[in-house]
């Protein structure tokens, strides 16, 4: 035997319940590898991309060992170029470039 609940909702109600039930099912999905989208992420995000931590990713870049551009002092990181770096598992030497 099932129970049905009905509950009775004003339109804006109703807009806050399926807008917050939408950002909870796109907040806990997963980010594929697979999404190659060409976006700079800081030095946390990459680590976390990685699965390095940011002491490492720190390392590397002063090694040259990890793709990465210096953009007025701050440490960027594109994406695409993380995740082909760890696709190609070499020791990828971009250098930092001042803009």
């Amino acid at each position: 035997m099932s129970t049905t609940v009905l509950v009775s909702l004003s339109d804006q109600q109703f807009a806050d319940l399926i807008e917050s039930s939408l950002r909870k099912v796109l907040e806990s999905k997963p980010a594929t590898v697979a999404d190659t989208s060409d976006t700079l992420l800081d030095t946390k995000e990459a680590a976390v991309l990685t699965k390095y931590k940011e002491t490492s990713i720190y390392g590397l870049v002063k090694r040259k060992k990890i793709p990465f551009c210096k953009m007025e002092g701050k440490l960027l990181f594109s994406r695409k170029e993380l995740l082909e770096w760890i696709a190609n598992g070499q020791q990828k030497t971009v250098g930092s470039h001042e803009r």
